[in-house]
């Protein structure tokens, strides 16, 4: 099955591309979190015949949910009823981070974009990684 990765932003939207068979994710291009945000999504569904998102849900260190995740999770189940297709969250905890550290170890450019795209990337690939275990 074909699975999408996203880091919600409130001006960017990282995403990634993976397969439940497969177990891989790759990153594909970032885009603005705007008006057309959902069409482009749409297009990126049927383009690659998604059949679930996987969207990052911010956490604080400890495990909690605040302001950003009650957000993402507003955005998210309305990205849900208005193209129907299932949800699933992914504690993306510190995964900014690791995406800005695994950027610098491979010497790729730290856009904005780049580190949005490969938090997609490890929120998808942290999914696919527990329905390997």
């Amino acid at each position: 099955m074909k699975v999408l990765g996203v880091d919600l932003g409130t001006k960017r939207i990282g995403l990634a591309l993976g397969d439940t068979q497969g177990k891989i994710a790759v990153g594909l291009p970032t885009i603005k979190q705007d008006k057309k945000t959902f069409e482009e999504i749409k297009t990126l569904i049927d383009t690659h015949k998604i059949e679930k998102i996987i969207v990052g849900l911010p956490k604080t260190l400890n495990g909690r949910t605040g302001e950003q995740a009650g957000y993402t999770q507003k955005w998210a189940n309305e990205l849900s009823e208005q193209l129907g297709i299932d949800i699933v969250f992914e504690d993306e905890r510190l995964s900014s981070k690791m995406a800005r550290d695994g950027l610098i170890s491979i010497g790729r450019e730290l856009s904005k974009e780049n580190i949005d795209q490969a938090a997609a990337v490890l929120i998808l690939q942290g999914y696919l990684d527990k329905l390997a275990s």
